[in-house]
């Protein structure tokens, strides 16, 4: 069994499944807000465990989405029934009711300046409201299933939506047109969150993989990581960017590394599903909540990729270790910019493009990154540049890929296997990369220096029965003028 943290706080009252869960600073104090099937929104004091004052009731069914405003004043909740509603925090009093949508809105984001919310609801629509006036801004119902999720990028560009269509699509904040061609998965998308540099999107499915992708060109970066055995519910990504959590209805949590998409510390083990997640601003705590009526705070400070080995190998995505591939795209993603030359004056001036065409079959073999970095910035995510993987040779011989199939590569001066025709690889020098290899053994009739010859002149009649004639010969004549002496 796996070794699992243990929570250091629960925080009970709801009579029902948890929804969503946000941390939020009040007055210097550290709260959390959260959502529930009881149809009430609930303040939760950190420190204490305590509710914080009555809870807001004004739904008349579960709630669902939840947004909250940086100064904690503020709080957008959204219900079943596709209403809407602006409460003031102070005294719980309803600002603004909206009701636009015609079902289930799972899911409230505010834009970076908060003068904009976005809502995504099952009724298959993506609106984008004013929060000052409560004005529909952008009425979107370009997805063919529910809309399941919605985030805005950090840098307030660009937002994205995941569907039950299974994609996930990118659209321009100021304009409302979609900016990419729509990101295909292979089940439908439950929730998505970016990068703190804007440059990347990550996105999870009923399928329990998590997947990459390049917000600018919509290109999908390595493989999907095999998180759960069953569907994730939430993704939160640390403020920092280096850690996402992952709630799934395998009833567990758990943290991954976004530089190696490993596992991250001891899993976050519940008795029933989990569908709520979320992490506090200095990412050192992380509060879950799902079936079991009750949110579970955690603290991961002491927690570090040393736990990887505990953890089950059928969690492990079958890729984790090509720590190379992890900002490639994907030798076989669906989604390409509509314009490439368009994608690339999106982007900053620090990034740059491998010089093979993307989507091309050797792209995943590129030595560079599809998006590296010249450098980082406090709250980028760290993209280091690795040596692709060995490719697997008979006889035990490893090389790298490169080496492979180049006939007139400089020579090296570290040991090397003499090449037995044209198209054999060729070892390159010895490096920490790659190591010094040992002479491929022989095969059994090669040991014999009588029986190094190919299979047609060993079984040759010729080779067995004159040759033997003419040395019995000659040795019968060496042998004669002994005997006359």
């Amino acid at each position: 069994m796996e070794p699992s943290l243990s929570p250091i706080k629960s925080f009970r009252g709801h009579t029902d499944y948890l929804s969503r869960l946000v941390f939020s600073k009040q007055k210097n104090e550290l709260k959390i807000i959260s959502t529930c099937a009881d149809r009430t929104v609930r303040i939760w004091d950190v420190e204490t465990g305590n509710q914080v004052g009555d809870s807001f009731d004004g739904h008349t069914s579960s709630t669902g989405g939840l947004a909250v405003s940086m100064d904690g004043r503020k709080i957008v909740s959204a219900a079943q029934d596709g209403k809407i509603i602006i409460w003031d925090a102070d005294t719980r009093e309803i600002v603004r009711c909206l009701s636009n949508h015609t079902d289930w809105v799972g899911c409230i984001r505010f834009s970076p300046d908060e003068k904009r919310f976005a809502s995504a609801s099952w009724d298959g629509t993506l609106k984008i409201w004013d929060v000052g006036t409560g004005e529909l801004v952008f009425d979107i119902d370009d997805h063919q299933g529910r809309v399941s999720t919605v985030a805005y990028s950090p840098n307030g560009t660009r937002f994205a939506s995941g569907s039950y269509d299974q994609t996930v699509r990118i659209w321009n904040a100021a304009t409302g047109k979609q900016q990419t061609q729509p990101l295909i998965h292979d089940k439908p998308v439950y929730s998505i969150v970016w990068s703190p540099d804007s440059r990347r999107l990550i996105s999870a499915c009923k399928d329990g993989q998590i997947y990459f992708w390049s917000a600018p060109t919509g290109a999908q970066l390595g493989f999907p990581l095999r998180a759960h055995s069953k569907a994730i519910i939430a993704l939160a990504i640390s403020p920092n960017g280096e850690l996402i959590a992952s709630a799934s209805v395998d009833s567990t949590a758990r943290l991954w590394s976004t530089t190696t998409r490993k596992p991250f510390g001891r899993v976050l083990q519940h008795a029933r599903k989990v569908s709520a997640i979320a992490f506090s601003p200095n990412g050192q705590l992380v509060a879950t909540g799902g079936r079991e009526n009750t949110i579970f705070l955690w603290d991961i400070s002491q927690e570090s990729t040393i736990m990887t080995n505990a953890v089950s190998a059928s969690f492990v995505s079958p890729a984790s270790h090509i720590s190379s591939y992890i900002d490639q795209p994907s030798a076989n993603f669906h989604s390409l910019p509509a314009s490439p030359a368009q994608a690339l004056d999106e982007l900053p001036d620090a990034t740059e493009f491998a010089t093979e065409p993307v989507g091309s079959r050797d792209a995943a073999a590129s030595h560079s990154p599809s998006l590296s970095l010249q450098g980082h910035s406090d709250h980028e995510i760290p993209t280091p540049v690795h040596t692709p993987p060995p490719v697997e040779l008979s006889d035990s011989i490893q090389v790298p890929p490169e080496a492979i199939n180049v006939r007139d590569a400089t020579a090296s001066p570290s040991p090397s296997l003499p090449p037995q025709s044209s198209f054999h690889p060729r070892i390159v020098t010895a490096s920490a990369s790659t190591p010094v290899l040992a002479s491929p053994p022989k095969s059994f009739l090669k040991r014999f220096p009588m029986f190094n010859r190919s299979a047609a002149s060993i079984h040759s009649k010729r080779w067995k029965f004159p040759r033997i004639g003419s040395i019995m010969q000659r040795k019968h004549r060496n042998v004669e003028p002994q005997a006359g002496s």
